[in-house]
């Protein structure tokens, strides 16, 4: 019974060991893992420090350490490369399509093109394709997606061809200001954006109507957009001319509402009010 223990013990040992050591080569060019073997075994010493769970490395933590010892090649020192960046998510792609690409324009990649899309009654996956002289940094990318409560599940990559696994169980947009059923004509959500392009996340019930005008009063040319939890658009209404305010029916499953001029955005830069009618 003691052999049997001390035997299974020594292959679930060897399965954390192999899931830490995998993530490792995937991400390390082949010759330099050769040369830096015993660097890495030091640093990954404690695999249980690199598991997500059971058999599966946290790719982020793998990637950020290897950057701290300089093995993750994110810098290319001979210049330029054609790099691409291929994510896969399981579902809602086009909120995982603004949160990557959010991201990556907070962290300084606007250059990026989509280059290849795909998608099955699995997945859905798309691939960016830019020049540079440096690769997405996976922990960067990984702090700018927790905002939209995204996680990276895993990393991989074969030359300057990089693949990022994505999920999210509750996603979120964290520019969406909340309005709640509190919210009168009287008594308005006040929000202002310099760019006049405007987000927010309904109640989640009891929303007859929502109410919209320029802050500074003065009449604009209305675009406004609800989506579900998953950025799929549901209804729109859209002024032929510019009007005051709007009063809008609210369908059952919106999530968010986008605002904005419909002719210039920055027409709406000094501020909106917002409220919700529930009669």
């Amino acid at each position: 019974m003691k052999r049997f223990l001390l035997f299974f013990v020594l292959l679930i040992s060897s399965a954390f060991a192999d899931a830490v050591s995998d993530k490792v080569r995937a991400l390390v060019d082949p010759q330099s893992y050769v040369i830096h073997e015993r660097l890495v075994e030091i640093t990954f010493k404690n695999r249980k420090e690199f598991l997500a769970e059971p058999n599966r490395a946290d790719s982020v933590k793998v990637a950020a350490a290897l950057k701290e010892i300089g093995l993750l090649d994110l810098f290319y020192k001979d210049g330029h490369h054609n790099i691409t960046a291929t994510f896969r998510s399981v579902k809602s792609p086009l909120f995982f399509l603004k949160a990557v690409g959010d991201s990556l324009s907070e962290l300084g990649y606007n250059f990026t093109r989509i280059s290849a899309m795909r998608s099955d009654d699995l997945f859905f996956e798309w691939t960016l394709s830019y020049r540079s002289d440096r690769a997405i940094d996976p922990a960067l990318l990984a702090k700018k997606l927790a905002a939209f409560r995204v996680t990276i599940d895993d990393i991989s990559k074969q030359g300057d061809n990089w693949f990022f696994a994505l999920n999210s169980k509750y996603p979120t947009l964290p520019e969406a200001k909340t309005l709640e059923l509190t919210h009168t004509s009287e008594e308005p959500l006040t929000i202002q954006e310099p760019s006049g392009e405007y987000w927010v996340r309904l109640p989640p019930s009891g929303v007859k109507r929502v109410g919209v005008r320029k802050k500074t009063g003065g009449t604009w040319v209305v675009y406004a957009m609800f989506y579900d939890d998953g950025l799929q658009p549901i209804q729109s209404f859209v002024s032929q001319n510019a009007i005051r305010s709007v009063l809008t029916p609210s369908p059952e499953n919106a999530v968010y509402l986008k605002i904005t001029d419909n002719d210039v955005a920055v027409a709406l830069q000094h501020g909106l009010q917002l409220w919700v009618e529930t009669e």
